[in-house]
């Protein structure tokens, strides 16, 4: 019996034993934002640019390096990030690690390259790539946005990240997207990406959210806009959408997750005028009827509206009429936008943003019957009628605006 136990007593102490690859955390080097670009030289091959965290820069050993930089920014010219990953290793005393990595930037010439595609897919084969990975499209070559983009009241650039994807769902201006949502929306459907650049081209407009990024009027503080989306259809990027585009296709989903939207709207008492309210978005409902080849589809989108500013100091709150009015108003004005968005996605990008199919898709016993029904291509063509429902909540704490009286 003994001969039977011993050898066996030892063959656990080997199965045990697997920590031959164990690394110490000081021995890592993590990388937090990779850059994709497409090679100027060769169009087969791809730039990839890590940012390589500092751990002691704005923790409680920064005494020790109050000199450093807050990271490493290195770049590689290869076939695939994996290859990048080997040769950076090659180059950095401390092992590269994707364990931190939160956030993933492609400049707008290679997301509009087939090769995207074919680098994000294969990449997901590396246990380190998270689909919670946010994705986000420059403008200009990843590599210059991520050297440029350098702000100031954030030391640790994760952490700048992670903030910033926090101010994206309170304001919808533009929307969350990451790799998971990417590749749930890769035939057929359009997929909005984060769209951001530190090239400016100033524009001055009366609707404060009628921007893409790059055109926002700044005068200092961080050069990086983000603003709007970058469209995706089959895996390559086809247009751009503006930051109003953007909230509205958040609206029209039936499920957003943007919290609140703060845009400002013409005065219906004095057009000299804008007023300025809170957007909360109720339960939006989708009605999708696939009984003929021309698809009807019908959009109610409930929404309480706060007051926030009303420079005319026209009396809404107890005058009646007026209240009527105001609430007409928001309501025909967001109509109109709402139908301009969907004319622009049925005649330039062909497809929608506002996850209908899924409404369209519960019609159908089967996928096949879903799939031979073409949905994308009859939407193009399709019937939709959109109604905003505005509740009025608020209209600020005084009961009348304090208007100054002619003597």
């Amino acid at each position: 019996m003994k001969r039977i136990i011993l050898p066996l007593s030892l063959a656990s102490v080997l199965l045990l034993s697997a920590c031959g690859d164990k690394l110490e955390l000081e021995q890592n080097a993590y990388v937090v934002v990779i850059g994709i670009d497409l090679n100027e030289v060769d169009e087969h091959l791809i730039d990839v640019t890590f940012q390589i965290a500092n751990p002691q820069v704005g923790s409680s050993a920064a005494g020790e390096a109050p000199n450093e930089s807050p990271s490493d920014i290195v770049t590689f010219t290869t076939t695939d990030i994996f290859s990048a990953k080997e040769l950076a290793n090659s180059v950095i005393t401390r092992e590269l690690s994707f364990d931190h990595l939160k956030t993933i930037i492609v400049g707008e010439e290679f997301a509009k390259n087939e090769l995207f595609h074919h680098t994000i897919a294969s990449a997901l084969m590396e246990p380190q790539m998270r689909l919670e990975n946010t994705l986000i499209v420059s403008k200009e070559k990843a590599r210059e946005f991520i050297q440029k983009n350098k702000p100031e009241l954030e030391t640790r650039p994760h952490k700048y990240y992670f903030y910033m994807e926090q101010r994206w769902k309170d304001t919808g201006l533009v929307p969350h997207s990451d790799l998971n949502r990417y590749f749930q929306r890769t035939s057929g459907e359009l997929f909005l990406a984060n769209y951001a650049t530190t090239k400016k081209e100033e524009q001055i407009k009366p609707n404060e959210d009628d921007y893409r990024a790059g055109e926002i009027p700044q005068k200092s503080g961080d050069p990086v806009q983000m603003m709007g989306a970058a469209v995706f259809k089959n895996g390559k990027m086809i247009g751009t959408l503006t930051g109003e585009e953007t909230r509205m296709a958040l609206l029209l989903r039936t499920k957003s997750l943007t919290h609140y939207t703060i845009q400002s709207l013409p005065d219906p008492i004095n057009d000299d005028y804008r007023i300025s309210i809170q957007l909360t978005n109720g339960n939006t409902k989708v009605k999708v009827d696939v009984k003929t080849d021309t698809p009807k589809v019908n959009v109610t989108v409930p929404v309480n509206v706060q007051v926030f500013s009303n420079n005319s100091l026209a009396n809404y709150t107890t005058n009646l009429s007026n209240h009527q009015k105001l609430k007409q108003s928001i309501e025909a004005h967001l109509e109109q936008m709402a139908m301009k968005l969907v004319k622009k996605t049925q005649e330039e990008f062909r497809s929608e943003p506002f996850w209908w199919y899924l409404n369209a898709r519960q019609q159908f016993w089967t996928i096949d019957e879903y799939n031979k029904y073409d949905w994308e291509e009859k939407y193009a063509n399709a019937n939709v009628d959109v109604k905003f429902k505005v509740t009025i909540e608020s209209l600020g704490p005084q009961i009348k605006p304090e208007v100054i009286n002619d003597k």
